[in-house]
């Protein structure tokens, strides 16, 4: 059996762990083919040995989000595979605290680089690879909220910062993408138990998981350019 054999394909970013390898989880229990990929594949254990044990249903790729030759050369290789989605999840980011005071040109570009650039030029690669009816998806965080009144005495302004350009970038696709019936949403993960989320978070993994696959499958064409949360509640931008 060949990747393309089963009945839907989902492309997903930073699948190496945390949220990134619990989707990858569950869509292959669902019998989806699954295009992951990490910066490293070749030290994402658990990813690896999920491809031993689904060998002709997932397919590991190497990506560096925040570095555009890097995705030029996904589009090859996605090219080279014949592989189309009606799923993407561009969910890779990184979060580092910075305190006021001691913030940096770095630790703002670094955030920019994979929150924001990357997710907007994978967005961009991956429309050759989008059937009609695909839904993209935006992997956010209420931080990036202007308006819902998320708590802003805290070391995550750049990572905010970033969240919230992504929004805007969201929204642009939404429209630029209406037209070729492709799907664009940003969605609010939530507090998750990982290794960015902590361990005081409430949600574990699988709960988060269960949240956001469900809203994913509920969502319709009406909703696109929406911020949502993991249950499908709209979030103000």
């Amino acid at each position: 059996m060949k990747i393309n054999d089963f009945f839907q394909s989902v492309f997903i970013t930073g699948a190496n762990r945390g949220m990134g390898l619990g989707y990858v989880v569950h869509y292959l229990k669902k019998n989806f083919s699954v295009i992951a990929t990490a910066k490293n594949p070749d030290s994402a254990g658990e990813l690896l040995r999920l491809k031993k044990e689904y060998p002709d249903q997932l397919s590991v790729l190497e990506l560096d989000v925040s570095c555009e030759a890097s995705i030029l050369s996904l589009v090859d290789q996605l090219q080279s595979m014949g592989v189309t989605f009606l799923l993407a999840i561009n969910n890779a980011g990184i979060s580092l605290e910075e305190e006021f005071g001691k913030w940096t040109k770095a630790t703002f570009e670094a955030h920019f680089r994979v929150n924001t650039i990357g997710p907007a030029l994978i967005s961009q690669a991956l429309l050759p690879f989008l059937e009609k009816g695909a839904k993209l998806i935006q992997i956010s965080s209420g931080l990036g909220s202007l308006g819902q009144g998320s708590n802003l005495n805290n070391n995550l302004s750049a990572y905010a910062a970033s969240k919230c350009a992504l929004h805007s970038i969201t929204v642009h696709l939404a429209e630029k993408l209406r037209t070729k019936n492709i799907m664009v949403f940003v969605i609010n993960p939530g507090w998750v138990k990982t290794k960015m989320g902590g361990d005081e978070a409430p949600t574990t993994i699988d709960e988060a998981i269960g949240n956001i696959t469900g809203t994913i499958e509920r969502l319709t064409f009406e909703q696109t350019g929406s911020f949502l949360s993991e249950k499908g509640e709209p979030i103000l931008w």
